[in-house]
């Protein structure tokens, strides 16, 4: 371990003979009462002032703890515009973990493996709040996220081909968490699911996390996903969430009416 500094009161430089700066005056603006200065000792052996301590006035109190909430407020509020930037709505920026197959997840949770979970429930379950929590914890832990629905992403990256060629199906592909809300929405048709496996594939290749959330079973999404004459596609991408994804049942209760 590296050596710690030692702050010296005037008082210590003087009981133990060290030359020292002469101070300057400095008086706490609420009470004018002097302000102590704590000072290092220099390589030329001399001690230079370099902090000042705060006053123990209650006007002195009184402001460090509205700065500490000013802080605070400038720290939620930034923590609030990351949350949105990466796609979590503002019903569910306070949402928290709550189901335990999302607590496992987070804990155990290894770059480099790639492991998903696939919420299914019915309207109202919590699929939505739950995938928003662990989005969060995941923003909170510096990595890049991306909560989307299926139907936003491929009217982003559709919209993409006219401007800047891939760059659209980059944003999902790349983010270290993926977040497809809504599974099952999407159109049924070629270049649809043909995107979407795009997507899937690529983070299935690259090891890369995505939670699903959908109010279908994965085998009867695969038949939802069908209905337009693409079963190979569905087929496809059914088997890639099965691969990636430990499946969570949230059952058919709606949390908004308490049911």
């Amino acid at each position: 371990m590296g050596n710690q500094v030692h702050f010296y009161t005037l008082e210590e430089a003087v009981e133990a003979g060290i030359p020292y700066q002469e101070q300057s005056e400095f008086a706490c603006e609420y009470c004018a009462k002097p302000l102590e200065q704590l000072g290092i000792l220099g390589y030329d052996g001399v001690v230079r002032w370099v902090i000042r301590k705060e006053c123990s006035c209650e006007g002195a109190r009184v402001h460090r703890e509205a700065t500490k909430r000013q802080e605070e407020l400038i720290e939620r509020k930034e923590q609030e515009s990351r949350f949105l930037r990466a796609g979590i709505a503002k019903r569910y920026l306070c949402a928290s973990v709550s189901n335990s197959e999302s607590v496992r997840y987070i804990e155990s949770f290894r770059v480099g493996i790639g492991a998903g979970l696939y919420f299914v429930g019915g309207v109202g379950s919590g699929k939505t709040y739950e995938a928003s929590a662990i989005a969060k914890s995941f923003i909170w832990a510096g990595y890049s996220v991306v909560f989307t629905t299926t139907l936003s992403m491929l009217d982003a990256i559709r919209k993409s081909y006219d401007s800047k060629g891939d760059a659209g199906i980059a944003k999902f592909v790349g983010a270290d968490l993926l977040v497809l809300d809504d599974m099952g929405k999407e159109s049924a048709n070629s270049w649809a699911l043909t995107t979407l496996f795009q997507v899937l594939n690529a983070r299935y290749e690259n090891l890369l996390p995505t939670v699903f959330t959908s109010q279908y079973p994965i085998s009867a999404l695969e038949r939802r996903m069908s209905r337009g004459g693409e079963r190979e596609s569905a087929q496809a991408i059914a088997s890639r969430i099965s691969q990636i994804s430990k499946v969570v049942d949230l059952g058919n209760g709606d949390r908004r009416r308490g049911g």
